[in-house]
């Protein structure tokens, strides 16, 4: 939706305050059974913030043990002349349109996409060249150096730029 800004800096913090305590009444904190010698290594909340060369951010917060009123998954987009939300599956856009403030909610239908069958569809286009592929090599390379520093910064407290 961008056209793949180049990331310039991140900054990043993780926390890993629920392992082995009942503190979080969140249904997901409550995964797997304890073991007396188990291995707890993935944080229960990170929270992301990325700057990217066109002047775009993109703020990102990642949970699975938090005490919400409402475990959930949503996007926002803000932009310049609208924005967009995705809650609960519903998409609503939000802008002006003759002076005036609007909310606009599409009416999508019951139209179901199959992602991984579209996925393998353009694969197999790429492969016969028929399509220039959608994702290169670069994106998954700018992706391990945006997720890589944005680890190390959470170690250094500070952002880290790229």
């Amino acid at each position: 939706m961008m056209g793949n800004p180049k990331p310039v800096a991140v900054s990043g913090a993780t926390y890993c305050k629920f392992a082995g305590t009942d503190l979080s009444d969140s249904e997901n904190s409550q995964f797997g059974e304890k073991k007396e010698e188990g291995t707890f290594n993935v944080e229960d909340l990170a929270i992301r913030f990325i700057r990217f060369d066109n002047n775009v951010t993109l703020q990102i917060e990642f949970s699975w043990a938090s005490n919400v009123q409402e475990e959930g998954t949503f996007l926002e987009l803000r932009g310049t002349r609208a924005g967009a939300s995705i809650v609960k599956g519903e998409l609503k856009l939000f802008g002006e349109t003759a002076g005036q403030l609007v909310n606009i909610q599409p009416i999508m239908g019951n139209r179901r996409v199959d992602a991984h069958g579209e996925h393998i569809k353009h694969f197999v286009q790429v492969i016969q060249g028929r399509e220039e592929p959608i994702l290169i090599p670069q994106y998954g390379v700018d992706m391990i150096k945006i997720l890589t520093a944005l680890y190390r910064s959470a170690e250094l407290g500070a952002e880290v730029r790229l």
